[in-house]
């Protein structure tokens, strides 16, 4: 409910007092969809407001000390900042936010697929978040002028008691399931329950809890009595405390999840390995061993070793004790005597799998029943601790996400431009194979001197709604040529292009690829200034 309309009215008017008048330093992003303002406060220098335009959980939110990661950080809206927060409003019946800056409008739009931020600066010329389409940003223009935006509570409840019809109050987009049901619950008229219970989102406690029977967290005023609060729960009179408890309960839920999943994937699939070793370790002792019949046949063969003769295939003998006759297969390569050997190796050799196999199928056995046991425990549990020591009884290695890329980063030599741009040099033709095709992204840029051997270059793009500027490629393309065959000419000209029209097939040799759509810079080969060799 944290991203119901009156909500969101809320947290505007709780983060007002602390930021007006206040200077947005810098905005910029560090994870996908998420957008942070820093704005110092007097007590609180490393302040920031952060704003989620995930179409799945869009909000706004503070953080009373915050850090910018040193890399991987992408900034918006430069040519406009710093500037000071005049006032922040939010649109009549919609949830989009208006923060009037000294020399600009941001606004945030939470709209779903559509949500985003867009600063309109005093030229009247808009500047997104994340890329939209252009008939996207001409309608939202278009419908910029026509928006009322309020900070006043009052003409909320003057714009519902406006409207007549109740059924259509009821189905008021802004207003929401939660609260028409809550509305339903009470005793007086559904529309002076509406007002209560508009009144009680925007200024009554907020109660956080782990909702047993929804398997979620849930966020709501702590006097709806739709809800039963459970006996632990939590109160918050700030919308933001409330919020980030939300979020911290919902990550421990989404963490047992994952964990949950990462054991069942685990169990279900060592228990069926254990289950089809244990059947053929099983059909093997029923088998049964040949050790006295490997044995019988070498004394067999060492008895009547005259009769042997090397290129024999098989031999017929007679055992005088029982009578019974015998056909022994030979190797036709082997002499007399190597074969008689031959026969008591492999009489040892039974003697010793044999036992071996009867000692692992009482070893899987064990371990078989191990795992059930736990796979039992693990069934009746939803509990993060008792979840993790199960990890552990398994021991189950937790391989951190980013390790793979890691190692692939580490194969390649690796350069830093300007502190930000991270590009990848090949040191062969495989491994140019490798950095063209497995490591680089559909969207980086890829890079090689032209009409001469030498190195493939990849350039990252980690954020593909910004442009990379023109003296990045022309750094990038330099450093494409330092690593070719014409490094000690005065110019190169270096093609470059994005990954995605760059192809190899089973024709091309190593190191070779096609390119398409290619463009080409004359560049002196060099480590350029400002590019630093990444040593891990």
């Amino acid at each position: 409910m944290y991203k119901n309309y009156f909500f969101i009215f809320r947290s505007i008017k709780e983060l007002f007092p602390a930021i007006h008048g206040k200077q947005i330093l810098d905005a910029y992003t560090q994870e996908k969809d998420k957008l942070f303002l820093h704005i110092p406060l007097k007590d609180k220098p490393l302040f920031h407001v952060i704003i989620s335009t995930n179409p799945q959980q869009h909000y706004i939110t503070t953080k009373d000390e915050h850090h910018k990661a040193k890399k991987n950080t992408i900034s918006f809206f430069e040519t406009n900042l710093p500037a000071k927060v005049n006032s922040i409003k939010i649109a009549l019946g919609d949830r989009i936010i208006e923060f009037t800056l000294s020399n600009s409008k941001l606004y945030v739009v939470f709209r779903g697929g559509q949500s985003n931020i867009y600063l309109f600066d005093s030229n009247n010329n808009l500047h997104p978040f994340k890329k939209v389409e252009k008939e996207e940003r001409e309608r939202f223009l278009k419908e910029l002028p026509f928006i009322n935006f309020i900070d006043s509570f009052p003409l909320i409840n003057s714009f519902i008691e406006n409207e007549v019809n109740e059924s259509i109050i009821r189905k008021l987009p802004f207003i929401g399931k939660d609260i028409v049901r809550e509305a339903d619950s009470r005793t007086n008229t559904f529309r002076k329950n509406l007002f209560s219970a508009v009144d009680e989102i925007i200024n009554e406690k907020i109660a956080v809890y782990y909702d047993e029977n929804l398997g979620k967290p849930s966020f709501h005023p702590a006097a709806f009595i739709s809800h039963t609060l459970p006996q632990e729960h939590f109160l918050f009179d700030n919308y933001f405390n409330a919020l980030n408890k939300y979020f911290t309960l919902s990550f421990s839920e989404t963490k047992v999840k994952n964990v949950r999943k990462e054991i069942e994937k685990f169990l279900t699939k060592t228990i069926e390995a254990l289950t089809g070793k244990l059947n053929n370790l099983k059909g093997r002792v029923d088998a049964g061993t040949k050790e006295k019949i490997y044995h019988q046949y070498g004394d067999l063969l060492l008895a009547n070793i005259q009769l042997l003769r090397k290129g024999m295939k098989e031999i017929e003998l007679e055992d005088y004790s029982s009578g019974e006759i015998h056909k022994i297969k030979l190797d036709e390569k082997l002499s007399p005597n190597q074969n008689v050997d031959r026969y008591y190796d492999k009489s040892r050799a039974e003697k010793i799998e044999f036992q071996r196999s009867s000692e692992l199928l009482e070893l899987n056995a064990k371990e078989y029943e191990r795992l059930i046991k736990i796979r039992d425990k693990f069934e009746r549990t939803e509990v993060q601790e008792e979840l993790l020591q199960i990890k552990k009884e398994l021991k189950m290695k937790t391989q951190s996400p980013q390790t793979d890329d890691k190692k692939d980063k580490s194969s390649y030599r690796h350069f830093l431009i300007d502190g930000k741009y991270n590009i990848y040099v090949g040191k062969d033709s495989k491994n140019n194979d490798m950095l063209t095709t497995k490591f680089a992204k559909q969207n980086d840029f890829w890079f090689h001197a032209r009409s001469v051997s030498g190195s493939h270059v990849v350039l990252r793009v980690e954020n593909t709604k910004e442009t990379v500027p023109k003296n990045i490629l022309h750094k990038t393309a330099s450093v494409a040529a330092f690593y070719s065959k014409a490094k000690t000419s005065k110019l190169v000209p270096v093609t470059y292009t994005l990954k995605k029209y760059v192809v190899k097939n089973a024709r091309h040799e190593p190191g070779q690829v096609t390119v398409t759509k290619e463009k080409v810079l004359l560049v002196k080969p060099e480590i350029p200034v400002g590019c630093e060799m990444v040593t891990d």
